[in-house]
């Protein structure tokens, strides 16, 4: 996708991240992935990632006749279903409505494992694909990539002192938030950390979908970090500018890792 980007001869690549994008174990469990092996082995070699493996068996191999017409038609046929919905869409100004849906939740289980992990084992570097981070700043070259830790919903419900929602235990995201912008300030990489910079009732189907007004908040906090040229929040140097304007210096950060 980043290479893809910068065809269009960006002046700035903003990436936001969060910790559920970030785990080694889930880097190649998204389709887009999985069904272009050729194009990520080949970053995977460029590069020298670590936190994906050419050989692993998630990979979908494309057949010789999966490249055919005849094999491609289920992919035809949808991308011709979406040019003609696309007039709907330039007619309208609406691309999707949206029914009822299951809020996130608030009232969360009793559990502090997050993808096997536990507070007594702890969250390290060698946990999160920080390796897809420096090696998509180093692919921008010439062009600025700032990082932007996007907001998650905090629940004020049912074992809310053990997690922050459904996705996050809270010693993992404070552990997560700590090494993000300790690797934010040894690779100079201009972080805005925006955790809790959007009220919970601004939360939708899950801990980081955001209504329209959640977005707002988020875009003017952004836009404001950008007029400032990404001074103070950005260089993740402490005492660090979280999303509050709370300021978090190195030893509380450590002390929360503990």
């Amino acid at each position: 996708l980043l290479d893809q980007a910068l065809a269009y001869d960006p002046d700035l690549i903003l990436w936001p991240v969060t910790l559920e994008s970030l785990p080694v174990s889930g880097q190649l469990d998204a389709p887009i992935v999985q069904r272009n092996p050729e194009a990520t082995r080949a970053l995977i070699a460029a590069t020298g990632l670590t936190s994906a493996a050419p050989d692993d068996p998630r990979f979908v191999e494309h057949t010789f006749l999966d490249r055919t017409i005849a094999g491609s038609r289920r992919a035809l046929a949808d991308l011709l279903r979406l040019q003609m919905f696309g007039i709907a869409w330039a007619g309208t100004g609406v691309d999707q409505i949206y029914p009822e849906y299951t809020p996130r939740a608030n009232d969360l289980e009793a559990s502090e494992i997050w993808h096997g992990l536990t507070p007594e084992s702890g969250l390290s570097e060698a946990d999160l694909a920080f390796d897809v981070l420096a090696a998509g700043a180093e692919r921008a070259g010439e062009v600025p990539v700032w990082f932007v830790n996007e907001p998650i919903f905090r629940a004020d419900g049912a074992n809310s002192d053990l997690r922050y929602n459904a996705w996050y235990p809270r010693w993992a995201y404070d552990q997560y938030r700590m090494l993000l912008a300790e690797q934010a300030q040894e690779n100079g990489w201009p972080l805005l950390d925006l955790w809790d910079a959007v009220p919970p009732a601004e939360f939708t189907d899950s801990p980081v979908h955001l209504t329209p007004a959640g977005s707002a908040l988020m875009a003017e906090r952004v836009e404001a970090w950008l007029r400032a040229g990404g001074a103070d929040f950005g260089r993740a140097t402490f005492p660090l500018t979280v999303g509050s304007g709370q300021m978090l210096d190195a030893g509380t950060m450590k002390a929360n890792r503990r």
